[in-house]
């Protein structure tokens, strides 16, 4: 009677979670989600695993949230909220030409990268789990759809003078390829700066991106450097 009145009273106070310590298990769900889906990719990530990897039971881990397709929604919200303001605020502060607070903006997104591959992983490149409903996530999500501001910073310059182009939306778009490209190449350069186990590297080829002469940080300098000559002179 004893065993069975204190598991009782267990499961009465996982039920009784006060808000805080829900909010706070709902940001380690987030983040823990968002490791394994970098570790697993979209297809190899499942639920059951990422309970187990928060010690938690299943069904108390979709009292949180109900599929891994709205995890993916969650996580995805939240760093594209964090990556929006942290550029609104580099706007908010900015005073000088249209062409410098781009190459600002095009920094914050490497910066962002570099502190959270993770995020940056779950943002732009791990696809959509399919789900054969819409969930409550998915139901009141809206598309932040970031590219817009940066173009209409770029027509900002165009109408300015300062950058000689004739359509906004294309430059931003190809800014953004060239951006993203780039942020995945300094990533596998700043492994293997850090890496020193060398065995079986002729196989994977990866071994280009450290014989290099340069450094990753040279590398992303040397590509905002070209960013900024091509935007003030496109001939």
């Amino acid at each position: 009677m004893v065993i069975k009145k204190t598991i009782s009273n267990d499961r009465k106070k996982r039920r009784h979670r006060s808000p805080e310590k829900k909010t706070q298990q709902f940001d380690k769900i987030l983040e823990v989600g968002k490791q394994l889906f970098l570790e697993q990719g979209q297809e190899g990530f499942t639920m059951r695993r990422l309970a187990k990897r928060l010690e938690m039971d299943p069904n108390n881990l979709y009292n949180y949230v109900e599929s891994k397709r709205e995890l993916w929604i969650a996580i995805r919200k939240k760093f594209y909220e964090q990556y929006r303001n942290e550029n609104r605020e580099i706007i908010k502060h900015f005073n000088g030409s249209v062409i410098n607070l781009l190459l600002l903006i095009f920094e914050h997104f490497f910066e962002f990268a570099e502190k959270d591959y993770a995020a940056f992983r779950m943002m732009h490149i791990i696809l959509s789990p399919p789900s054969e409903k819409i969930g409550p996530f998915e139901k009141e999500y809206k598309q932040f759809r970031f590219l817009d501001r940066t173009t209409q910073i770029i027509q900002k310059a165009i109408d300015e003078g300062e950058i000689k182009e004739d359509n906004a939306g294309l430059l931003s778009f190809f800014l953004f390829s060239l951006l993203l490209g780039a942020t995945m190449v300094e990533k596998v350069m700043r492994d293997k700066e850090h890496i020193n186990d060398k065995i079986g590297e002729e196989v994977d080829e990866l071994m280009q991106f450290e014989n290099q002469n340069f450094t990753s940080k040279e590398f992303r300098k040397y590509l905002l450097r070209k960013i900024e000559k091509a935007l003030r002179n496109p001939n």
